[in-house]
């Protein structure tokens, strides 16, 4: 077991990159786990930075404007495009509202009545849609005889639910807490790959060394046997490093082990590492550049979390972005962290799917490798 003994003495050498990524991510995780058991069960109405052009000037058309000034922050705009787009890509507006002349027919004819634009880079901007929806729906319920009673959608919407938490402590805490365990795991995901890849990369590069192939390629023991024994080497890393991020979810937040569903992300981390280690195999036949693997690292780590929902939740991507994401085992790793899970059957799909990228990863790596080996 020379070659594994090598393999573990120089990746403990690299131990300063695994540690530097583990604290900034234990940090990260903590700041957040510090509020959020108390803010789940608030709920604050938050006032958006809305344009209006309004083409009907009509009865109706001025009760909605005055309604949803009264509830948000009128910015002024005009009617051009390009000057809209820009006001919401420069976060002057959250949204601009355009009513056009036809206005009162659309909405009595239950046709589309507003046109919106909304910077969808913020949660917020979607209220304005419930809240022109709430407004056309009390109108188009008073409207008899030809006139809509603006009286009685005024008074309709003044109106405020009281709402009553149903739920015990206990379960407040138990969705808190799987909120927590959500963003943890997703996070991992980015901090897994880049990990993986850097880190092996750099143990691999010097194994990749002219001087060790001519030695190996000498010696009397197998290629076979010490491929094995590399292979076995980067198994116990990846273990390693997945372990530390386990126990690390564990200690901050071990007492809620039992009001979650702990076992669908122990299973699907451990799936997802070891699809990971395989890409790893595989970007480490296809180069053993430092800079490369390094550049490698970010552009994969970075990139697919972005697409993927670890940075931004899925709900909020594109369909083009994520049909991107589908060709990166990330993408199936966040769907079944944010999925209520009942067995293991809820799940199958997206296990598969990262096994199956695990599969076709190390396929990819042997035939590189096979390549390398004829160069």
């Amino acid at each position: 077991m020379t070659v594994y003994k090598y393999f573990i003495k120089i990746a403990l050498k690299n131990k300063g990159v695994i540690l530097s990524y583990t604290l900034v991510f234990l940090i990260i995780a903590m700041i957040n786990g510090s509020n959020a058991m108390e803010k789940e069960g608030l709920f604050t109405e938050t006032k958006v930075d809305i344009g209006i052009i309004d083409n009907s000037n009509s009865e109706l058309s001025k009760g909605l404007k005055d309604y949803l000034t009264e509830k948000n922050n009128i910015v002024n705009t005009k009617l051009d495009e390009d000057y809209i787009k820009e006001q919401i890509f420069l976060e002057i507006a959250d949204a601009v509202i355009i009513i056009p002349e036809d206005f009162d027919e659309r909405v009595i004819n239950r046709e589309k009545s507003i046109e919106i634009y909304k910077d969808d880079r913020k949660v917020q901007s979607m209220q304005i849609q419930n809240q022109i929806n709430k407004f056309i729906t009390f109108a188009n319920a008073t409207y008899e005889d030809g006139n809509f009673h603006l009286e009685d959608v005024n008074l309709a919407l003044k109106e405020k639910a009281r709402v009553k938490l149903i739920g015990s402590n206990s379960q407040m805490r138990s969705y808190s807490a799987d909120e927590w365990f959500k963003f943890y795991y997703n996070f991992t995901a980015y901090i897994l790959v880049a990990l993986y890849i850097s880190v092996m990369g750099l143990v691999m590069k010097d194994f990749t060394d002219t001087n060790i192939e001519h030695r190996s390629r000498i010696s009397s023991k197998k290629f076979l046997k010490i491929n094995m024994e590399i292979y076995l080497g980067q198994l116990t890393v990846a273990a390693i490093i997945t372990l530390i991020f386990i126990l690390g979810s564990i200690i901050l937040k071990g007492k809620y082990i039992r009001e979650i569903n702990f076992g669908k992300y122990l299973i699907n981390t451990v799936v997802f590492s070891f699809s990971i280690l395989c890409l790893t195999f595989l970007t480490n036949n296809i180069t053993d550049n430092k800079f490369i693997i390094n550049g490698m690292s970010t552009v994969i780590s970075l990139g697919t979390s972005f697409i993927s929902g670890v940075m931004v939740p899925q709900q909020f991507l594109g369909e083009n972005v994520l049909r991107i994401a589908k060709f990166f085992p990330t993408y199936y790793f966040v769907r079944v962290n944010e999925m209520t899970v009942n067995s293991f059957s809820d799940i199958r799909y997206e296990i598969f799917m990262q096994l199956l990228f695990a599969i076709a990863f190390l396929l990819m790596g042997l035939y590189f490798s096979k390549v390398r080996q004829r160069a």
